[in-house]
Order: C-alpha cells, then structure tokens, then sequence
C-alpha cells in the first residue's frame, strides 16, 4: 500500500536526466529539442553506479592500473545521416542512414549551478563548411564509450556485482569488458525533432548535445 509519506519521499527526492540538442547552420540555430536515449546509454549508467567503465589491452596497464578505466566521453563522436522516414528505438545500435564522415572538431564541457541541484555537460560537434557533401540530412547520433547491455540481473546471474581476482588486478562480474563506442543518443526528423536539412554543404554544421541531471 502506497502512503502519504512514500509519495512524499518520491516526490521530495525526485531525479531527472534530459538530453536536449541544438543544430546550428552556421551562426544560426536551426532546430532545438530533445533527443532519444539508446538502452546501452541508460545501462551504462546503472552498471557505472556499481562499478567503472573498464578499458583493456593497449588501454590498460593491469600492472600499475594506469588507463584502466574510462568515462563515457573516453571515446566520443558523432555522426549525420540521411534517413527521414525511421523513428528511434532504445535497441538502435546504429544510425539508420549513417554518412560516415568524423566533425572537424569536438569538445566537451561541464557546468553546475550554484545550488547544487543541476549539472550538464554539452558536447559539441562541428563540421566545417564543405566537410559533409550537399545532400538532405535527417538524422544526427551521438557515440559514447557504452556497455554492450549484455549483463543479467542477479535473479538470472548470481556472480552479478561480485569482484574477481587475476593474478595482477580485479574488476567486478560485470562485463564492462564487452564495452565500446556505441551510439547513445539519436536525433531525428522522423521523431519530429527537426525538419530534414537541405544542407547545401556552404556553411557549418554544428551540433550541440546536453545532459542535464536535476534533483
């Protein structure tokens, strides 16, 4: 039975997590709104509560422990792409229509507000003039260092959580192993995000991509 005092504590301690985007055509905003999340975003952020993202081979000295683990932005992009007509789902592991070509540049920063109650980081991804071709672009994806999703509950799996020994280091029974750079986030005309660009290649095309936690 649900009582007063648990919906107060729900509504007192309340989390929220938005991921919002603007598009820029040059110095002019395009479009701004929020994106869909991928499953492998969202769990990675419940596996990251249990334990780190984990990097292995030339990645990681298992000796010192140098290197060994890495954020969501340790590997980051984004990519265009040409699709129109296919909306988002969280089991997307790609891009429907993908142009394959890298931004120029890309940074990342952090913010929080004076209170302590809202933090974001914005990742920005910008293609110079004449980097893409001039063709109809309707999809935008946002790449992140993500788990492949392929962990049990420990309902299915009971070893889930718990630390193995090797010989030089341990890491949890979680497979952050398994992890890569995986698309976490889509934009997309056909969810209505923003109308297709015909983007004629002569001015920059800028994405800017939000995380936002408030409590």
């Amino acid at each position: 039975m649900v009582t007063k005092i648990d919906e107060r504590i729900e509504e007192e301690y309340e989390a929220k997590i938005i991921g919002k985007f603007k598009i820029y055509l040059g110095d002019e905003l395009y479009a701004k709104g929020k994106n869909k999340w991928t499953r492998y975003f969202v769990s990675s952020i419940i596996q990251t509560i249990l334990t780190s993202l984990k990097s292995v081979g030339a990645h990681c000295n298992y000796d010192t422990h140098t290197g060994c683990s890495r954020g969501f932005s340790g590997s980051y992009t984004a990519r265009a792409g040409n699709d129109t007509s296919t909306p988002s789902n969280p089991d997307m592991a790609d891009l429907v229509s993908k142009i394959d070509i890298a931004p120029n540049t890309k940074n990342v920063v952090l913010f929080k507000s004076s209170g302590y109650t809202e933090y974001k980081s914005r990742h920005k991804f910008v293609w110079n003039a004449g980097t893409i071709p001039a063709q109809i672009i309707g999809e935008f994806g946002v790449y992140l260092y993500l788990s492949d999703d392929s962990w049990e509950s420990p309902a299915v799996n009971p070893n889930f959580g718990t630390f193995i020994g090797y010989s030089n280091y341990t890491h949890t029974a979680v497979p952050w192993d398994n992890a890569g750079v995986r698309l976490g986030a889509r934009i997309s005309s056909a969810d209505g995000d923003f109308d297709p660009i015909d983007y004629d290649s002569s001015e920059a095309l800028i994405l800017e991509w939000y995380v936002t936690i408030k409590f």
